[in-house]
């Protein structure tokens, strides 16, 4: 999700604003179900998550992600924002052409990155971070990043991620609906994310 280092700030306001967790869903919709934990996870080093994971925006998949989870006032951010929609400004957050949203989309590759001493990144198709923060390995299918818990699975050089599941019900402010955009935009759950 394209912020800059403001996104702990707003992390935590967002938080604080949702009674203190992230949102989360007791009925969730197919597409943000957590991992079944595997029989077997790689972990051939003492912390397997380090290092950068690419994978690819793809702007149906996000206007799918974000509008099955009740979050459409974010997709123009989202398509513009990480630029799938080429000379388009990305400054704009309504959407060009609701009912065509995809049209002259193109993919973007987009990475995440972890660090030995707990630092959490993202980086956009040009190479620059537009997240920040940290993170922390519960256990060997369970990360908190920025205080959102995910599952996560490690399959050779393949990553996956899901976040808790998703509810926007009790969420009344934009704030809050922010941090459950951030969790899905962040997990891309059902896309893989490859090693660099």
């Amino acid at each position: 999700m394209r912020r800059r280092s403001v996104v702990p700030v707003i992390l935590l306001s967002a938080v604080t604003a949702c009674g203190g967790a992230v949102p989360v869903a007791s009925n969730p919709p197919s597409s943000v179900r957590p991992l079944e934990s595997p029989g077997a996870v790689a972990s051939t080093a003492a912390d397997p998550i380090v290092g950068e994971w690419v994978a690819l925006h793809n702007c149906d998949t996000i206007v799918a992600l974000l509008g099955d989870a009740g979050l459409d006032e974010f997709i123009g951010e989202q398509i513009y924002g990480n630029e799938l929609i080429p000379g388009v400004p990305a400054d704009q957050s309504e959407l060009l052409d609701p009912s065509a949203p995809c049209a002259d989309a193109v993919e973007r590759e987009h990475s995440h990155f972890f660090t030995t001493d707990g630092t959490f990144g993202s980086r956009d198709f040009n190479g620059d971070q537009v997240d920040d923060g940290g993170y922390s390995v519960v256990d060997e299918h369970t990360i908190v990043i920025n205080d959102a818990r995910f599952q996560y699975r490690i399959d050779d050089d393949q990553l996956e991620l899901a976040p808790e599941p998703v509810d926007i019900s009790a969420c009344h402010t934009k704030e809050c609906r922010f941090i459950a955009a951030w969790v899905l935009m962040v997990a891309l759950p059902g896309t893989p994310w490859t090693r660099r």
